[in-house]
């Protein structure tokens, strides 16, 4: 089918060589600006490539994976899958007194190392059920004001963390 020139599949190639071919703006990091890392994060670092002009300090965080220095109302915790089904399921009672911690922030974020869907089907080695999965997904937004971010892509995940973190500090900064 021919239509204004093109055919269908010149277009969706058309379309997939500027997908391929855009790039991300790089972040720029702010004077002043320090991400700090909580030392008891044990899990790879979520950072693989560490950007440019990004400053990073490990302490130990009272709330959180990661904060901003100067700025402790910002908080945000990282889990991969197993460690998020633990979160809802053996360790909910823990986890309540954390959120009700994190509920008195000014922002906090929650980065799950997953797909979305992928989380909410039944996992092999979890007792947790889907549906508690999603309810307490639901909580942590609703009644907590947790932001939620779900991607398998370590990459990604970083470039959420370092997003949140940079607009919060300009924003807060008035920048």
């Amino acid at each position: 089918m021919v239509t204004r020139g093109k055919t269908y599949h010149a277009r969706k190639a058309d379309y997939k060589k500027r997908v391929e071919a855009y790039k991300m703006k790089p972040i720029i990091f702010p004077d002043g600006f320090v991400l700090l890392q909580d030392t008891r994060e044990q899990r790879s670092p979520i950072l693989t490539r560490m950007p440019q002009g990004l400053c990073i300090q490990s302490c130990t965080l009272k709330d959180g994976d990661y904060g901003i220095g100067g700025m402790p109302g910002f908080a945000v915790e990282r889990k991969q899958l197993s460690d998020f089904c633990s979160y809802c399921g053996v360790e909910r009672d823990r986890t309540v007194k954390k959120m009700e911690r994190f509920r008195e922030m000014e922002w906090v974020g929650l980065i799950v190392e997953v797909d979305e869907k992928d989380l909410l089907c039944p996992q092999e080695f979890s007792k947790v059920s889907p549906e508690t999965l999603r309810q307490a997904i639901n909580s942590f937004e609703i009644r907590y004001h947790i932001h939620t971010y779900f991607n398998h892509d370590r990459d990604a995940c970083a470039r959420k963390l370092l997003d949140w973190a940079v607009k919060f500090y300009q924003v807060k900064r008035e920048v």
